[in-house]
C-alpha cells in the first residue's frame, strides 16, 4: 500500500506544480504576493480535491503521454483558428449555408481519459459540439457540411489514439491492495 500512496504523493506533487505552472503562466505577474498566494491556494485545494475523489493515479494522469500531449496542443491549435476561419465566412457569407445536424462519431478509444480529450479537442474545436458520450462513439453537433466532415474524418482519434494507452483497467489497484 504504501508505494501507491507513494506514487499518488509524486503524482500530487507534479500536478500542483503543473497548475501552479499555469497559474503564473496566466497571470503574468510575479511581483505580487497576493497573486503569487492565491495561485498556491489554488493550485493546493485543486490537488486536495483531486485526492479526496480518487482522481490521482495512472489511469487519470498517464506521466508518459506528457510529451505527446505537448506535441499535439499546437496542431489542435492550428485545427481550432482553421475552423474559426471557415465558421466566420459561413456566417459572414452572403448566402450563409448553415445546415446543422448531429453526427455519430464512432471511436476505438476505450480509455476515459482518451475519450474526454476528444470530446473536448472536438467541443473546442468552433463548428462542433459534443453533446454525449456512449462507449464506442461520440455525438457531435456540427454546424454545417465541413464541420461534420472534419470531426468525421478521424484525424483527432489518430492523434490522441497513441498519446493515451489504450489498455487499463481500473481494478488494478484495489486488485493491489487485496493481495498484500
Amino acid at each position: 500500500m504504501g508505494r501507491g500512496i507513494g506514487g499518488n504523493r509524486l503524482r500530487s506533487f507534479w500536478l500542483f506544480l503543473a497548475l501552479f505552472g499555469f497559474w503564473l503562466l496566466l497571470s503574468g505577474r510575479f511581483e505580487s504576493p497576493f497573486l503569487l498566494g492565491s495561485g498556491l491556494v489554488a493550485s493546493a485545494v485543486t490537488v486536495l480535491i483531486c485526492q479526496r475523489l480518487d482522481l490521482i493515479g495512472p489511469q487519470f494522469q498517464p506521466l508518459n503521454s506528457f510529451l505527446r500531449f505537448l506535441l499535439y496542443l499546437p496542431w489542435l491549435l492550428l485545427q481550432i483558428v482553421r475552423a474559426s476561419l471557415d465558421v466566420i465566412i459561413l456566417a459572414w457569407s452572403p448566402r450563409p449555408n448553415i445546415s446543422p445536424r448531429l453526427v455519430e462519431v464512432r471511436t476505438h478509444l476505450t480509455h476515459p481519459l482518451a475519450q474526454t480529450l476528444l470530446a473536448n479537442s472536438i467541443t473546442l474545436t468552433p463548428g462542433t459540439v459534443t453533446v454525449d458520450i456512449d462507449d464506442q462513439s461520440l455525438l457531435v453537433h456540427a454546424l454545417g457540411e465541413k464541420s461534420a466532415r472534419g470531426v468525421l474524418d478521424g484525424s483527432m482519434e489518430k492523434r490522441i489514439g497513441p498519446m493515451i494507452p489504450q489498455r487499463w483497467d481500473d481494478n488494478d489497484e484495489s486488485e493491489e491492495e487485496v493481495s498484500r
